[in-house]
This record gives structure tokens, C-alpha cells and sequence, in this order.
């Protein structure tokens, strides 16, 4: 029978998904920082504090002094002090945000703290930070803190929300209710307008993402599809997606079965090194606000290199173990790993660990022999499938 060509690109393409896993393991320090178009630290007005320009800056320090007016900030991985007037929102992710001076609309902060020792005229939302009101401070609108802890000297007109501890100095004042999702320490001369309520189920609720801690809890319960009928499914997916590998890439799964039998500990190193260091790299491009769209593709791109890594994976234990058992067939091989794997990986806590270090040595070995590929000039474009008769199985 004679052998079908398949085209060059088709390997290229699979190729290329372990590929982004080689090169970001060869770079462990890579990053990406694309700023915006006006990446200036905050753009000053004129003397007469009539002029007003938007800021939007990526890994810097941005302040606004006392005789400036902006619109709108954003940062990305900086700080914030505003010590004059921003008129709008004032955005900020992985970094502490202080103000002095005032802003007359929202505050919303990730994975960083939110100082007010001036005015906002919305609302203050912190994600994964603390929120603190000083005694000079005024929030016009409510405060919201997820993960973290808010502590009110000054005065809040809204609500106060709290996932962890609310503290309330003395001279506090809250016009409107508190509620805390641990702790609440209050002052005697802490004043509250409204009702004081003690919410476990508080949490990330608190920003309004529609989600709430006890909600996570619940999740445990529920069973959508039996857990025999999921495992079933999930390996007839493996057993279908690393049949076709094996017919399109017989060469390159080959390839893996060597550098596996040859290199073991370097293979799951290899695997460690690329699970750790794409997501850094990601999350650094993701990071850049616009590189949102390339880490959201390249996240997509990594999920499917990982699925494959574990179907790889799979292939490849099943291929020592029948190389234990001086056996040698590849399509054998398949179904005992994945059948093996997916049976052990019902076990509690072990399975976990077990698929975990499969997807490693998949990912690992895939990443290597690629490297050895490129080493030896070999681009995988000739690649042909075996005669899938009975004679050549």
C-alpha cells in the first residue's frame, strides 16, 4: 500500500504549540511590557490648572501634584499618589493608590491598597489590598474591599463592605450599613447610620463578581455527570487525539519514546521549567492591558499543548511499561497509558498528583525533542504516516 504525503504545515503547526513552550523554557526571564501611547508618569496642566489630559501609563510611578488636573488614570504595575484633582476614575492593578487631593468619581484597585486622606466622589473597590479612610478622608459613595481589610477614620456616605476585618477608629462615620466578613473592631466613637452585620459568605461578592466564597463551597456538591461516565469520556478523547498523533507524527512520537528511555529526569525537568515559566510569561504580557488579547491567544495555545502533553504522556508510560514487558507497539502502548492513567487518576489526591506529572513528562519530553529537531535542522516536514495494514501494526 502506498504511503500518503501529508503536508509540511500540518506538522509545522503542531510543532509550533510546543514550540512557544520551548522558547518561553529557554527564557525564564522573558517578559513584555508594551506601553501605551502616552506613557508619561501624569501629564501636567498648565499653571492655571485649566488644561486636562488622560493618563495611561505601564510599570511606573504615577504623580499628580497639587496645582494638576488629569481625567481618567490608569496604571498598570505602578503606584499612584494624587495629591491634586483627577477628574473621572482612577484604575489601577498591582499597585498601592493614595490620595490627597481628590477624585471625583471611582477608585478601583487590584492586587494592591487604596489610601484616602482626601475626597472621592464614588465609590473605592479593592481587590486583593486593603482600603484605608483617614481621618481627613471622605468617600462620597460606598467601600468595598475583597481579601482584605478596611479601616474607616474618616467618612464614608455609602456602605462599608469588608471580606476579612472592618476596623472603625473613633470619629468615624458611616451613613450607610457595615458589613464584615470576619472580624469588626469598633471604636466607641465610631458612628453608623445604618445596620452592622456579620457575613461569612462575604468575599469577592463584595466587588460585585457574582460570586461569592460560599458560593465555591456549594460547587463541591454538585454532580452534573457521574464521575465513571466523565472518566469514561475523558479517555475516549485521549485514546481518539493520540491516535491521530500516531498516524500523523510517527516520527516525532518515536522521537519522544528516545529522548524518554534516554533522558527521564531531564524530560519531567524540562516539563517543570515549561509549566512554570509560560504562565510568567503570559501573565507579564497580559499585564501590558494591550497585550491582553496575545496572552488570552497564547493562554489558548498553552491549554492545547498541555491536553496534548497528557495524551503525549500517557503514550509514553504506556510505552515503558510495555518496553518493561520486552513488548514494543505503539498503538498497544496508547491504550495501556491512557487506560492506566485515567484509572489510577480516580484515586484521591495520588490521581491529582499522578495526571499533574504526566502532563510534565509529556510537556517536557515534547519540549526537548523539538529542541533536539531544531538542533539537528530537522523541521518534521518529512513526516509520512505508517501503512496502517494489519502486516505493519
Amino acid at each position: 500500500m502506498s504511503q500518503t504525503e501529508f503536508p509540511a504545515g500540518a506538522t509545522r503547526f503542531v510543532a509550533l504549540l510546543c514550540a512557544l513552550a520551548v522558547a518561553a523554557a529557554l527564557v525564564p526571564g522573558a517578559a513584555v511590557a508594551v506601553p501605551f501611547a502616552n506613557d508619561a508618569p501624569a501629564a501636567a496642566t498648565t499653571a492655571s490648572g485649566a488644561g486636562q489630559v488622560a493618563d495611561q501609563t505601564v510599570g511606573a510611578d504615577v504623580v499628580v501634584g497639587p496645582d494638576e488636573t488629569i481625567s481618567d488614570l490608569q496604571v498598570v504595575s505602578g503606584d499612584v499618589v494624587v495629591h491634586g484633582t483627577v477628574e473621572g476614575d482612577v484604575d489601577a492593578a498591582a499597585g498601592s493608590v493614595r490620595i490627597t487631593g481628590e477624585v471625583t468619581d471611582d477608585v478601583e484597585a487590584a492586587a494592591g491598597s487604596v489610601t484616602v486622606d482626601g475626597r472621592v466622589g464614588g465609590t473605592v473597590e479593592a481587590a486583593a489590598g486593603a482600603v484605608e479612610v483617614g481621618p481627613d478622608g471622605v468617600v462620597e459613595g460606598d467601600v468595598d474591599a475583597a481579601a482584605g481589610t478596611v479601616t474607616v477614620a474618616g467618612t464614608v456616605d455609602g456602605d462599608v463592605t469588608g471580606s476579612e476585618t472592618v476596623r472603625l477608629d473613633e470619629g468615624a462615620t458611616v451613613r450607610g450599613d457595615v458589613a464584615y466578613g470576619e472580624t469588626l473592631d469598633r471604636a466607641e466613637g465610631a458612628a453608623v447610620a445604618g445596620t452592622v452585620t456579620h457575613d461569612e459568605s462575604l468575599g469577592f461578592d463584595g466587588l460585585q463578581w457574582g460570586i461569592t466564597l460560599g458560593d465555591l463551597d456549594d460547587l463541591g456538591a454538585v454532580e452534573i455527570l457521574p464521575a465513571p461516565f466523565v472518566s469514561f469520556v475523558t479517555a475516549l478523547a485521549a485514546l481518539v487525539v493520540g491516535a491521530l498523533l500516531l498516524v500523523v507524527f510517527p516520527d516525532f512520537s518515536g522521537e519522544m519514546v528516545e529522548t524518554v528511555t534516554d533522558q527521564p529526569g531531564r524530560s519531567v525537568a524540562a516539563g517543570v521549567a515549561t509549566m512554570v515559566a509560560v504562565p510568567v510569561v503570559l501573565l507579564a504580557v497580559a499585564l501590558t492591558i494591550v497585550g491582553l488579547p496575545m496572552a488570552f491567544a497564547g493562554g489558548a495555545v498553552f491549554a492545547l499543548a498541555v491536553w496534548i502533553a497528557l495524551v503525549y504522556g500517557e503514550f509514553l508510560v504506556g510505552s515503558r511499561v510495555l518496553d518493561a514487558a520486552d513488548t514494543d507497539n505503539r498503538w498497544a502502548a496508547l491504550v495501556v497509558g491512557v487506560v492506566g492513567v485515567e484509572l489510577l487518576a480516580q484515586i484521591p489526591l495520588f490521581g491529582e498528583v499522578l495526571t499533574f506529572a504526566v502532563v510534565l513528562l509529556g510537556l517536557g519530553t515534547g519540549a526537548l525533542t523539538i529542541a533536539a529537531r531544531r538542533r539537528g535542522g530537522d523541521d518534521g516536514s518529512a513526516e509520512t504516516p505508517p501503512d496502517p495494514s494489519p502486516s505493519a501494526v
